[in-house]
């Protein structure tokens, strides 16, 4: 037996052990506030009952036969509100926390409480021919009122107090120590974020206005605080509430909601929180808040699109499966999915080593460790991807296995043929022995018109799956989508290392453009997509619309709490050899149809001559087994359209000579020390 397996059977009492403890000890601890509670209301009760008969009879007798049936009246009198705030569940109450709801429910038991009463009196006076005076009900009733509301409400009226004082006064943050709070949402999450905020100075916000957009609100109060303007009104409010931070208070925004609210907020450079996932107001009043960030892939792109699950299950659904470069970003992102959407068994195939063994300790937590395998090895060998498909006989095989960096590809265009070009005709051969059913290629945008040779060797790739699809029983097909947000190298990581360092942010140019992806989405598409692969088609994602780079780098500044071009510094570098402005997802002369799914295109490609182009890979592998990196170069954008080259090297020469303009404008001599040379 493995360690592996030996160390999944190893019982885990000690984690659990403690977790019950710990739940025993917080319900002792809670049962101990309820009982006190309850026992100082009783208190309460019986005081606000004598206090009520002084005041009552001083001067005055009492009525007919009283004194007789006094202690039955005082015990009826005290049991009857305890008792219905116990039934309103106003002892189960953090009332630190409490809203308007719980104050809601503590007066419906009051009075409930008097109507009650009423009935007693009527009951003494029919069968016992005892009077109970109203007004002694009355009087009792405000009182016990009064005095039970201390132990509940003192905290909340101190701290409103406070609040209102400081608003009236205009202290600033500075003094009060507290960051001066617009809340956007004046709804019911809203109004008990005001009052959480109002009631625990000590958190460090300072409620002063709401934000809310429906036009009925405006000009209302909630909790002490006006609803002050929408979007529209954001300059005003900023100018006259001068906030320390905004918090969203609406847990249901889509994306591109929340891209609109975060557009009109950002460019005054004030803070922006938001609440955590919340299922009702409990989660606000009763436990500890913790504020968060605004995710970056948040205000990238637009709403995902919805997974069609019959497309996922034709594709990965009780079948073996086999990923290429698995221990990569998107290969481990299709390794998790096919498992999480119940494939029968995973091969996990990358050269590697500590990529595979990140994903096997990940795995190993997650999911059945006989559900995968990993192996170790190079789409460069066909034996050992023979070895492997013969083995394990997977039905489906997605091909992740590629170099995806631009820069070190130019540097070697040797390896971006012989990995990307010549492994994936090794995946794509041995596949086709192997009787794989499905085989989906992912490619990528800097496959279109390529400016570079990583481009051109995926749209060789592309290539390959079009002619071999041709007389292939395989069903085949590329996807190809843009950059994908958080993956290793990619300009996120980059950005939010160098903010770390404190600056500057290297962007390339100032107009280049990028589509962009989360990683989850991008690989949902493409098990969907390889539901629709038939005969070679190169299927494109909607991505959206693409992002303007330097706006990427000064919202991740801004989120990170800092001000771009003042805390940190953006530095305009140049083009880098190889790169575009502007990357496209299809070819001009390419024709765009849709699918079965909204998010998923098919393009329709022009033939290809398979003789040529295979006479033409031959003369191609040649170059690169013999490190002839010129020879590659040349023959590579013999074979793929060079146009393209030719004009993002034109676009690269006037990004390095805007680059030293702009530093030699901005600030003299010094600035030609920020700007990177370009090799």
């Amino acid at each position: 037996m493995s360690d592996r397996q030996n160390k999944q059977k190893e019982p885990k009492t000690g984690g659990s052990d403690k977790k019950t403890i710990a739940h025993m000890r917080a319900l002792s601890l809670r049962y101990r506030g309820v009982i006190l509670t309850f026992i100082l209301d009783i208190l309460f009760c019986v005081a606000a009952f004598w206090i009520t008969r002084f005041a009552m009879f001083k001067e005055v007798d009492y009525p007919l036969n009283y004194l007789n049936f006094e202690i039955p009246i005082m015990i009826i009198m005290v049991a009857v509100p305890v008792c219905l705030l116990a039934l309103f569940n106003c002892y189960n109450v953090v009332w630190k926390f409490a809203s308007r709801v719980e104050f809601i429910k503590f007066v419906a038991a009051y009075a409930l409480a008097i109507a009650m009463l009423f009935v007693v009196k009527a009951i003494l006076i029919a069968s016992f021919n005892v009077v109970l005076w109203g007004t002694q009900i009355w009087l009792y009733s405000t009182v016990s009122l009064m005095l039970t509301a201390l132990t509940r409400f003192s905290n909340m009226l101190i701290a409103y107090f406070k609040h209102v004082r400081g608003n009236i006064s205009g202290e600033k943050a500075s003094k009060t120590k507290q960051l001066r709070t617009v809340i956007y949402g004046a709804g019911n999450i809203g109004s008990v974020l005001n009052n959480r905020f109002i009631n625990n100075p000590n958190e460090g916000y300072l409620p002063v206005a709401f934000m809310d957009d429906d036009a009925d609100k405006r000009g209302k109060f909630i909790g002490g605080n006006i609803v002050a303007g929408g979007l529209s009104d954001i300059e005003e409010i900023i100018s006259y509430y001068e906030p320390d931070i905004f918090v969203i208070a609406i847990t249901e925004l889509s994306k591109s909601q929340l891209k609109g609210i975060y557009e009109h907020i950002s460019k005054y450079n004030v803070a922006i929180k938001m609440l955590p996932p919340i299922t009702d107001t409990e989660n606000i009043t009763h436990s500890t808040l913790h504020l968060r960030d605004i995710n970056i892939e948040s205000l990238l792109g637009r709403d995902e699109f919805k997974v069609r699950q019959d497309l996922v299950d034709l594709s990965v659904k009780n079948k073996v499966v086999m990923v290429t470069g698995g221990a990569g970003s998107i290969g481990s992102e299709l390794c998790r999915q096919a498992l999480i959407f119940g494939c029968k068994h995973l091969v996990i195939f990358d050269q590697h080593e500590n990529g595979m063994f990140n994903i096997d300790q990940e795995f190993q937590k997650k999911f059945d460790p006989k559900r995968y395998s990993l192996v170790v090895g190079t789409v460069r060998e066909a034996d050992k991807l023979a070895a492997a498909l013969q083995r394990y006989k997977p039905e489906t095989v997605f091909h992740a296995a590629a170099y995806k960096h631009v820069p070190m590809m130019e540097i070697a265009p040797t390896e971006a043929i012989k990995n990307n070009v010549m492994g994936t005709k090794n995946v794509i051969e041995q596949c086709q022995k192997a009787g794989v059913k499905r085989f989906v290629l992912v490619s990528t945008d800097k496959a279109v018109n390529p400016a570079n040779v990583m481009g051109a060797s995926k749209r060789l790739a592309e290539m390959l799956v079009q002619t071999r699809a041709a007389n292939s029983s395989m069903q085949m097909a590329a996807v190809r989508f843009g950059n994908v947000l958080g993956s290793s190298g990619s300009v996120i990581p980059t950005f939010l290392r160098q903010i770390r360092e404190g600056g500057p942010v290297t962007v390339t140019d100032r107009n280049i453009k990028r589509y962009f992806m989360t990683i989850p989405e991008a690989v949902r598409l493409v098990l969907q997509a390889g539901a629709l692969a038939s005969s070679g088609e190169v299927f494109v994602l909607d991505m959206g619309d693409p992002v303007y780079i330097y706006d990427l780098a000064c919202n991740l500044i801004r989120l990170n709490g800092f001000v771009p071009n003042e805390d940190i510094q953006i530095v305009i570098s140049g083009l880098r050899p190889g790169e575009k402005l502007f990357e496209e997802l299809r070819y001009d002369q390419e024709k765009v149809d849709q699918t079965l799914h909204e998010g998923i295109f098919v393009t329709k490609l022009e033939t290809i001559d398979r003789k040529r182009f295979d006479t033409q890979l031959d003369e191609l592998f040649e170059l690169a087994f013999g490190e002839d990196e010129p020879g590659v170069e040349k023959k590579v954008f013999e074979i793929v359209p060079r146009a393209a080259r030719e004009q993002a090297m034109k676009e690269r020469e006037s990004s390095i000579r805007a680059a030293h303009a702009e530093a030699l404008m901005s600030d003299g001599s010094a600035a030609r020390e920020k700007v990177k040379p370009v090799a």
